[in-house]
């Protein structure tokens, strides 16, 4: 399927509902908004200039995503910002068309840096390979390696706190998760959603440690998270969110890229494809 067929398909009144019309002016809208922001992150378009010129030259793709004329650079700039919230209720409404088409059985929690050492919101945080200065990307993805949930926060947060947001509304069999969310309120979020909390022991953790039974789950099944992380930033992303200034503008780029991850999922799921290599057209 076309990439701009796509983004209509997915990002239609039946996902983002019109605004009523009003006098004067009627602009763009958030439906044609979030046509743009999603087409441009399923082209690779990495700032806006580039959306621009691109839409410009293709005018039968500006038409199709529903645009009478092409929006200036500064005004796609601004839809960034306004409409993360929506961008993130579209991600969350195509990932719960993916838990219909396929239960979740075992999701994974984790967390992957996003560098940036020049924008003035970041921070310094820590992971297993030491100190970065950026962003976090906090995700649970299923056991096809696909998100479900996910959002953005300065790097230094800690990933333990995030785990009830992530999973809170999620239906699994497992939930699994490593050290740094082994904590009482974590084994409760996850029992809350009638799950089996798989969770490391984290060596920090003062007192007797306490093995736990499917630990060999989590050992064998965290590469579904490690290899999310490295498509997300490597492949669909590709570093994009080193253009913007400012928390909002990542993050919606992010939702956009999570979008079309798994927009191209449930187009390729519904062929009857179920590898991860097969349904994202980003797998090399």
């Amino acid at each position: 399927m076309e990439a701009c067929e796509l983004v209509r398909l997915f990002v239609n009144k039946a996902i983002v509902p019109a605004k009523p019309k009003r006098p004067g002016n009627p602009g763009y809208g958030p439906v044609k908004a979030l046509r743009v922001l999603i087409y441009a992150r399923l082209k690779g378009l990495d700032n806006d200039t580039r959306i621009i010129i691109h839409l410009k030259k293709h005018p039968y793709i500006a038409k199709t995503l529903g645009l009478s004329t092409v929006p200036d650079r500064t005004t796609v700039g601004r839809w960034w910002r306004r409409y993360l919230n929506l961008l993130e209720e579209v991600f969350v409404k195509i990932a719960n068309l993916l838990q219909l088409a396929i239960p979740t059985k075992i999701a994974v929690v984790d967390s992957t840096p996003l560098v940036d050492l020049y924008d003035m919101e970041a921070a310094w945080g820590h992971t297993s390979r030491g100190k970065f200065r950026g962003f976090k990307l906090h995700a649970v993805v299923n056991q096809l390696g696909l998100p479900l949930r996910a959002l953005v926060t300065p790097g230094n947060r800690f990933d333990g706190p995030y785990l009830p947001k992530l999973v809170e509304d999620l239906e699994a069999d497992y939930v699994l998760a490593d050290g740094a969310y082994h904590s009482k309120a974590n084994f409760e979020a996850i029992r809350a959603i009638n799950a089996v909390p798989v969770i490391a022991d984290n060596p920090r953790k003062k007192g007797k440690r306490r093995k736990i039974e499917a630990d060999a789950l989590l050992v064998a099944k965290r590469y579904l998270v490690e290899q999310f992380n490295g498509l997300i930033k490597c492949e669909v992303l590709d570093e994009c969110w080193l253009w913007p200034r400012g928390m909002v503008k990542k993050a919606s780029m992010v939702m956009a890229g999570l979008i079309c991850l798994n927009a191209n999922a449930v187009d390729a799921l519904v062929e009857g494809e179920e590898s991860l290599r097969v349904v994202s057209k980003y797998w090399d």
